[in-house]
Order: structure tokens, then sequence, then C-alpha cells
């Protein structure tokens, strides 16, 4: 795995194994943190496609704001969306809090065509990301 970039609360890693771009949350992120953090990823990502698909690490992103989870809605996600990502993994947060607003956030995305596996690890993600076929 190479560190593409690095911020105080996140990293992007590029992971050759499981050809995902993995959005590493590092907890103490607020809302510009949020919007810079996935923007950096979504242009990382855009590297790597149509040869990437997409990790999410929330294990300590902490609690979303609610502005940030419409900007993720309206914007991020169709832009994130029109890459033709196929799959994706998210690793679930730790605090209950944060579950709840990863949760709410995926819940929208049920309707496009992405597959969206939720799992407690890593690990657990990589492995279901290499089972893929794209």
């Amino acid at each position: 795995m190479q560190v593409v970039q690095s911020f105080p609360y996140l990293d992007l890693i590029w992971d050759v194994e499981s050809r995902a771009m993995i959005a590493q949350w590092k907890g103490g992120s607020e809302g510009r943190d949020i919007r810079q953090g996935l923007d950096a990823g979504l242009s990382a990502f855009k590297r790597k496609r149509p040869y990437a698909q997409w990790i999410g690490d929330t294990t300590y992103i902490g609690s979303i704001a609610e502005p940030e989870k419409g900007w993720v809605d309206r914007d991020w996600f169709p832009r994130f969306l029109s890459t033709g990502v196929e799959f994706m993994a998210v690793v679930m947060p730790a605090s209950a809090v944060a579950k709840l607003s990863v949760k709410n956030i995926i819940l929208k995305i049920e309707d496009s065509k992405l597959t969206v596996f939720n799992c407690a690890t890593l690990e657990e993600a990589r492995t279901w990301m290499q089972s893929q076929r794209f």
C-alpha cells in the first residue's frame, strides 16, 4: 500500500492488491476537512480509474455535521458516481453517532448502480474488494 496524500485527519492510500483507493479517516475532522479530504480523494481516485474502486475506512471519522452530509449527497456523490465506479466498501465507524451519520449517507446512494459492502475492518474491505471482478 502506498500513501498518495496525507492530512492530519485523513490518509489517501493506493492499495495495489485490492485495486482500491482507500480513504482512511484518522478523526478530528470538521466540515472543511470532510470536503477537502473527499475532494482530494476523488482527484486521486480519478487518476487510477478505470482500474480502481473505493474503500472508505471511517473507523475514526467522528460525527458528520448536517451541512457536510448534504454536501456529500448533493455534490460529492454525483461527481464520484460519474467516474463509473462499481464497488465501494465502507469500514463502519466505531462510534455509534458516527456510524449513524455514515449509514444515513450510504442509504441515499442505494438507488445507484454502485454495490456497497459494509464491514467492520479494513482487512474485510480489502478481501471483499479483491473478490470483485472489475
